[in-house]
């Protein structure tokens, strides 16, 4: 006894159909495995000095700048720009082991050997006159070889610091980087100052 043709045919076109949306997914879900590029975070916190100065302090961000680690052709190395996910940070909110995360995304894979913090503006309130404090900022580009990993996560947490530097005329407060912290995937990878 033959199976009716139109249902043989039915049956035939819904098996390729499956089969093809099998496919499709296959290679769909390897090309997103394939994509290549890594996460990165970057995250900010205050290395406790002068900041129990202050009652607040606005850090109003630009740019986080990467230096791609010079090849052979060096000539052509210019900065990764990245543009971070929050434009204000108040530092006096995250001291010690807090840390507030100012960017993070898919970046392709690389070696790197500097990142540069860029503020557009420093913003102080000291706490025993709730007057508005001059602060200079001197976060400049920090040497820091890194490497980003396909399909890995790369943190990088700046330690910033404010220093009282009143006792040196004509300076005053002033705002840099302390160090770092580097993590692949959970581990700590390196750390200034270490400790």
């Amino acid at each position: 006894m033959a199976g009716h043709p139109k249902t043989t045919i039915g049956v035939f076109f819904v098996l390729i159909s499956c089969l093809g949306l099998l496919f499709f997914s296959f290679i769909a879900a390897s090309g997103a495995a394939n994509s290549g590029q890594g996460t990165l975070e970057i995250r900010l916190k205050d290395h406790r000095e002068a900041i129990g100065d202050f009652s607040r302090l606005n850090l109003t961000l630009d740019q986080i700048a990467l230096s791609p680690k010079a090849g052979l052709m060096f000539w052509h190395v210019a900065w990764n720009h990245l543009t971070p996910s929050v434009k204000t940070v108040d530092l006096t909110q995250y001291l010690g082991d807090k840390s507030i995360p100012v960017f993070r995304g898919s970046v392709d894979p690389g070696s790197f050997d500097g990142i540069h913090l860029k503020l557009k503006a420093v913003e102080g309130i000291l706490k025993k006159d709730q007057r508005n404090a001059r602060i200079k900022n001197v976060v400049g580009p920090v040497k820091l070889i890194f490497e980003i990993l396909p399909q890995k996560e790369t943190v990088i947490i700046l330690d910033l610091v404010v220093l009282d530097m009143s006792d040196h005329p004509p300076r005053g407060y002033e705002l840099g980087v302390k160090g770092y912290e580097l993590y692949t995937n959970g581990k700590l990878i390196d750390k200034i100052p270490p400790g």
